[in-house]
């Protein structure tokens, strides 16, 4: 009895083993999952004295600081721009990750550091890695102005610590007048956007006496004025980066075409065909000075108005602001000479009883022009390349 039922065993072992073979080889042969690659990670330093900048290709979607050791934001009226600060002096290492819209995830290790020299970072420049912003030096004193004069109004103005005043020169978008709180200033820096997509880094020191007490920085060279030498600020008002911007414009500005002209005491305004790209629209303007007497232009005005106002009717005007002026730090019109602007709103339409009126009006003069076009002059609108 024990004999036969070890010899009904038998064959049960000897069936399973080629079994077991199959699975062995099969598992060999079965392809390995390649390693996750790794992100490249990038140092950066902050403190709590100065604002560190980062300038990314695209628009920022996301932010993720590792401690509370850090404070980050997106520059105001930007979108590819972030600011980052120490809450505190000092903080143990930690990290920062930020995503664009791109879908491109960015790490930075972030350490503590008093007096940090990188205070702008290009993580869109075409060489390996970010590269490193221009910074200007300026010194400022609690006993004099210091006025910085920018080719663009100025959206944006960000310090490094308390010990420095600044603010917009009254009555002029592209003038920023700064000066020390007192003559115990640390040093420190300032960062200042314009609506032209430049960005402008300064350190800043205190000197009783500074030798320099104005600045023109649309002098500069666009190598060392711009954002960085591959991004270039995307304000919040316009979906178009500011060199896509220029770019756009002087193709409208090289078609010609006309929508409307007129001329008044020598002075001639043309409206070039209305362009299209990306949820904008671009308006550019001919302006032509026939006379011996120079023409300085004090603002253009743009208005959705009745075609036909009713005696005794109060008249409805919706003013519209541009997003942005193509050659808008340039007013003056020497005799015989001539000005082309373009000017960037977001998509809009006229109603058909209604007309979009434009007016040139002369500082200080009365040479003032005034042009109108309809809704069909907007729905011919041209793409660009």
């Amino acid at each position: 009895m024990r004999i036969a039922l070890a010899l009904c065993t038998l064959p049960l072992s000897l069936a399973v083993a080629p079994t077991l073979a199959q699975s062995t080889t099969l598992a060999s042969t079965r392809p390995v999952a390649p390693a996750p690659a790794k992100l490249a990670t990038y140092p950066l330093f902050v403190s709590e004295q100065k604002t560190t900048h980062l300038v990314f290709p695209s628009p920022v979607t996301y932010v993720d600081l590792g401690s509370s050791g850090l404070i980050a934001a997106k520059a105001t009226g930007s979108e590819n721009i972030v600011r980052v600060k120490a809450a505190g002096s000092g903080f143990s290492e930690t990290n920062m990750t930020v995503l664009t819209a791109s879908g491109k995830l960015y790490s930075f290790v972030v350490g503590y550091q008093r007096n940090p020299r990188q205070l702008g970072l290009d993580l869109g420049a075409p060489s390996a890695g970010p590269a490193r912003l221009p910074v200007l030096p300026l010194y400022v004193s609690d006993q004099k102005t210091t006025h910085l004069v920018f080719p663009y109004p100025v959206t944006y103005v960000d310090l490094g610590n308390s010990g420095i005043l600044a603010a917009k020169a009254t009555g002029a978008d592209n003038i920023v007048r700064v000066k020390a709180a007192s003559n115990r200033l640390t040093e420190t820096n300032m960062t200042v956007l314009t609506s032209g997509g430049k960005l402008y880094m300064f350190v800043v020191n205190y000197q009783h006496d500074p030798k320099v007490l104005s600045l023109d920085l649309s002098t500069m060279t666009s190598a060392t004025a711009r954002a960085s030498s591959g991004s270039e600020a995307i304000l919040s008002n316009t979906p178009i980066p500011q060199g896509n911007l220029d770019a756009y414009s002087k193709q409208a500005l090289a078609r010609g075409g006309s929508a409307a002209s007129d001329t008044k005491d020598q002075l001639s305004v043309r409206a070039g065909s209305v362009g299209y790209q990306q949820e904008t629209l671009f308006f550019p303007l001919h302006l032509r000075n026939r006379s011996n007497v120079t023409y300085d232009v004090d603002f253009v005005k743009f208005y959705i108005q009745d075609k036909k106002v009713a005696k005794r009717t109060a008249e409805q005007a919706i003013e519209l602001t541009p997003t942005y002026v193509y050659n808008g730090n340039l007013k003056k019109i020497e005799a015989a000479g001539k000005l082309q602007q373009v000017f960037v709103f977001r998509k809009f339409t006229i109603p058909d009883q209604k007309n979009l009126v434009i007016e040139v009006y002369e500082k200080g003069g009365g040479r003032n022009v005034k042009l109108k076009l309809s809704n069909r002059d907007l729905l011919r609108a041209r793409g660009f390349r």
